[in-house]
C-alpha cells in the first residue's frame, strides 16, 4: 500500500489556506481540513481543493448521540470529501449509525482513538482499567471489527494495533514531527520514517510544513522519504 501524507491545513485564515495550497498545488497529497478551516471556508473551499486534484480529509471528529452523527456523517457525505473522522469512544451504536450513512458512498471513515496529546494521566482522569496502549487498541478492534476503513492513533500503538488486528484497514498516525523539530502540545510523537516502519499508512503533518518557508520542498522531502 503507498504510503500518503496528510498535511493538516491548520491556519485560521482562509485567504492564507489559499496562498498556502496555491504554494503546494499539483503534489500528491491529502489536505487535511479542521474545524477553523471548515467553519470560515465551508463547501467552497472543499470545492476548491476537490478541483484541484486533492483527496480531502475532513477532521470534525463526530462524537454525539447516532442519530446526530448519522445526520452528519449524511452531510459530509453530499461534500465528495475522501476521509472524516469521528470518536470511537462514542461507542459501537454511534459508529454502526455512521457506517450506515455511508452506505455505499467511497468517503472512508477513520475512527479516532486516544488523541497523540493524551498521556497516562488522561487514563485516571477517564476512570479507565485499561492503559493508553490498551485502551487504544480495545477502541481499535471495535471499529474495525465494525467495518470503518482505517482509525486514527499514534506512532506508539500503531505496530501493535496493526499486529493484532488481521483486517485490512488505513492506519493514520498524526503527531509527526521532522527529526529534531519540537513536539508541542504532542506528547506522543514520532519521524515519519519511524512512524511507516511501524506500520502508518497516512502521516498527518501540520507543524513542521507550516513553519517551513520553503513548504514545497519540505513536503517533497517528505514524501521521498516514506517513498
Amino acid at each position: 500500500m503507498k504510503k500518503k501524507l496528510a498535511f493538516a491545513l491548520d491556519v485560521t485564515d482562509i485567504k492564507q489556506a489559499q496562498k498556502i495550497v496555491d504554494e503546494i498545488s499539483g503534489l500528491d497529497i491529502i489536505i487535511k481540513v479542521g474545524y477553523v478551516l471548515f467553519i470560515k471556508g465551508g463547501n467552497s473551499f472543499i470545492k476548491e481543493l476537490k478541483d484541484r486534484n486533492f483527496e480531502v480529509f475532513l477532521d470534525l471528529k463526530f462524537h454525539d448521540i447516532p442519530n446526530t452523527v448519522y445526520n452528519g456523517v449524511s452531510a459530509v457525505k453530499d461534500l465528495g470529501v475522501d476521509y472524516l473522522t469521528l470518536h470511537t469512544l462514542g461507542g459501537p451504536d454511534m459508529l454502526a449509525r455512521a457506517l450506515e450513512a455511508k452506505g455505499n458512498s467511497n468517503l472512508k471513515l477513520l475512527g479516532v482513538t486516544i488523541l497523540t496529546s493524551h498521556r497516562e494521566d488522561y487514563i485516571d482522569y477517564i476512570g479507565s482499567r485499561y492503559t493508553i496502549d490498551e485502551l487504544a487498541l480495545k477502541l481499535a478492534k471495535t471499529g474495525i471489527e465494525l467495518g470503518l476503513d482505517g482509525i486514527v492513533c499514534s506512532a506508539n500503538e500503531v505496530k501493535k494495533i496493526k499486529n493484532e488486528i488481521k483486517k485490512q484497514f488505513l492506519a493514520v498516525v498524526p503527531g509527526i514531527r521532522l527529526e529534531g523539530g519540537e513536539s508541542d502540545d504532542q506528547s506522543r510523537v514520532s519521524t515519519p520514517k519511524a512512524a511507516v516502519e511501524s506500520g502508518a499508512d497516512i502521516l498527518v503533518i501540520g507543524r513542521p510544513i507550516l513553519r517551513a518557508k520553503d513548504k514545497r520542498k519540505v513536503i517533497q522531502d517528505i514524501l521521498q522519504d516514506i517513498s
